[in-house]
């Protein structure tokens, strides 16, 4: 299987499918903080296609690592970030544009997106006082948060503490969070040595607010707990959103040590970076030591350390390609983040990393991610789905996905890491099969068809008839129609017979219930839902992706909250639904041997299997 890509001059050029080369950013004029060659460069927050690094600019970054690191560190294997990769990789130009590069950036008007009336001003700009407007922190009044924005800061003030941005996590996708530091005493300059995250989340698919955490800013009482002048140490002691201490592993390139300073805030120290634009929001310092640092996602957070990549020439020797390791390893790539652990041996992080040698888990080096962290996943009652979102390699590897005789799928195989696609997955483009181009899409099933054309229910399908889709969209919508026992009409609103639906129903939450997809694959079937009641019940395929809130076909009107699973609705619902899916179903027989439900039933029976108890929530 191999994918087709643009290259550089326009032209496509053809690649086996799962290069991942290098994670690159996007091209762009690229410069030395603080150098003179950096005042002439222009912003990196509007377009991405921009002129190349000089050489010269790039030696200058060169010559800035060497004074940071010593010759050994240089060839043992530094950080030293992704403007230097794309100065080689420019095909690799669009990775500005994907969700890794954009996670938390500095804020300022085109990052922070939170516009609660959609009057095209954000909300700080506008002076938004939650004590004024009707919202999820009604129960803090007359304490409620209020945003505002002076000089070049952004602020969110609780009762008497006004507490400076430094950083606008997310704002594209799903949500966004406001990081900040908190005027104290017992510091230097009065403000706290780590950041952390305020109580404010704002979810853009309702332009609303919901409250994050807020008994860490709020006391039983719902009083501000901190009050001006509390002292670092008394802060620290009682606030547990650091953000060092449970985000930074997955919103960096690399981590150096994680220590507790006197005051016992949690600091964690990052890789500068040498080679950036002066205007780009992704780099900031975090740890606050007047050198912008290796924030977001970057190449090396897949490839390993690049230092003696960069100074080798580009010897591909000195690099990791995630292609060339085992299918295991390779998705530990992006495993590494995606998914909810808690570090080793004490759980203090909530992100892979090994508290005792004060490191990460790197790609190549042939190490177990398991050995980096325990799984703190929330998953609902059958211990199988994921229930909290990041957990997309946790569910993928409860599927037969990459455990597949015939090939063993990568992450890539499906998702585009290198640019940001015609849609917010991700969704890889173009795959090509024996020499057969097929443009994918979900939403017409055709990323889906360019595996399973030709085999069992779909074996009247060939790669040809999906790479000729418009031609043969008859013929391929009876064939999946005669599978899914529905109409063919995925790229329709309810989205029928689309494989996305069934397989990878919505079941986990980000920021609203339910907008994340499940990564078992399995149609998760009605009689789930009435097999845990006891527990709160739990969604099934078919009534997550439409029955419960999209048609009415048994008469009795729609859910009135699709997050609640053991609703008089939808214990109705299942018990209907399973006359079709279930045991004896007359579609689908969940009985039978050769059934995915059963299969996963199965699994879900087998000690050890099981990685976590389904009934602890989560901390996140």
């Amino acid at each position: 299987m191999k994918r087709i890509v643009t290259a550089p001059n326009g032209e496509k050029e053809v690649r086996m499918k799962r290069v991942f080369s290098v994670m690159a950013l996007a091209v762009l004029v690229i410069a030395v903080a603080g150098s003179a060659a950096a005042q002439q460069m222009r912003p990196s927050h509007g377009t991405t296609r921009a002129t190349p690094v000089s050489r010269a600019v790039f030696n200058q970054g060169v010559q800035k690592l060497r004074t940071l690191y010593s010759a050994q560190e240089l060839e043992e294997g530094t950080y030293v970030g992704s403007e230097f990769c794309i100065a080689c990789h420019q095909d690799k130009a669009g990775f500005r544009d994907t969700l890794h590069r954009m996670k938390i950036r500095v804020p300022r008007p085109d990052t922070v997106v939170n516009d609660y009336n959609q009057n095209g001003i954000n909300d700080f700009d506008e002076g938004l006082d939650f004590n004024e407007i009707s919202s999820a922190f009604d129960v803090y009044k007359p304490n409620a948060p209020v945003l505002s924005h002076e000089g070049d800061t952004y602020y969110i003030t609780i009762g008497d503490l006004k507490m400076p941005l430094v950083a606008a996590q997310g704002g594209v996708g799903w949500k966004q969070r406001y990081v900040v530091r908190v005027p104290v005493t017992g510091t230097p300059n009065g403000l706290t040595a780590g950041n952390y995250i305020s109580p404010i989340q704002y979810n853009l698919a309702t332009n609303g607010y919901v409250v994050y955490h807020g008994s860490d800013w709020y006391d039983s009482n719902n009083q501000p707990k901190f009050h001006a002048g509390v002292s670092a140490a008394d802060f620290a002691a009682n606030n547990t959103r650091s953000y060092s201490k449970g985000c930074i592993g997955c919103h960096s390139t690399g981590v150096k040590s994680i220590v507790q300073d006197a005051n016992g805030e949690w600091q964690a120290d990052l890789w500068p970076a040498a080679l950036y634009q002066p205007d780009d929001p992704t780099y900031w310092d975090f740890d606050h030591d007047g050198n912008k640092d290796l924030t977001n996602v970057g190449c090396e957070s897949c490839h390993g350390p690049g230092s003696a990549h960069v100074l080798g020439g580009g010897d591909p020797s000195k690099i990791v390609n995630p292609e060339d390791l085992d299918t295991t390893e390779a998705n530990e790539v992006c495993g590494q983040c995606h998914l909810r652990p808690k570090s080793v041996p004490s759980g203090l992080f909530g992100f892979p990393f090994n508290e005792t040698e004060q490191r990460q888990w790197i790609p190549g080096r042939g190490e177990d991610l398991n050995d980096f962290g325990t799984d703190h996943g929330g998953y609902w009652p059958d211990g199988i789905h994921s229930k909290q979102h990041h957990q997309q390699w946790l569910d993928f590897n409860r599927s037969a996905h990459p455990n597949n005789p015939f090939e063993q799928l990568r992450c890539w195989d499906c998702h585009e890491p290198h640019e940001n696609t015609a849609n917010e997955h991700q969704i890889v483009d173009s795959r090509e099969d024996d020499g057969v181009v097929m443009a994918t899409s979900n939403d017409n099933d055709t990323l889906c068809l360019s595996c399973h054309a030709t085999h069992g229910d779909f074996k009247n399908i060939t790669k040809e008839m999906v790479a000729n889709y418009d031609e043969n969209v008859g013929a391929i919508g009876a064939t999946i129609a005669a599978h899914s026992h529905h109409p063919y009409a995925p790229d329709r609103t309810l989205g029928l017979s689309r494989c996305s639906k069934c397989h990878m129903p919505t079941v986990a939450k980000s920021a609203i219930a339910f907008d994340i997809h499940s990564h078992v694959f399995d149609p998760i079937a009605p009689e789930e839902t009435l097999a845990y009641q006891e527990q709160g019940g739990m969604p099934n395929a078919c009534a997550v992706s439409c029955h419960s809130q999209k048609v009415n076909i048994w008469g009795f009107g729609i859910s009135p909250d699709i997050s609640v699973w053991n609703s008089d609705f939808e214990v109705m619902n299942a018990n209907e639904l399973m006359e079709y899916f279930g045991p004896g179903g007359t579609w689908w027989d969940t009985d039978a041997e050769a059934s995915i439900t059963a299969k996963v039933l199965q699994k879900a029976a087998v000690p050890g299997e099981i990685m976590v108890d389904p009934n602890v929530e989560p901390e996140d």
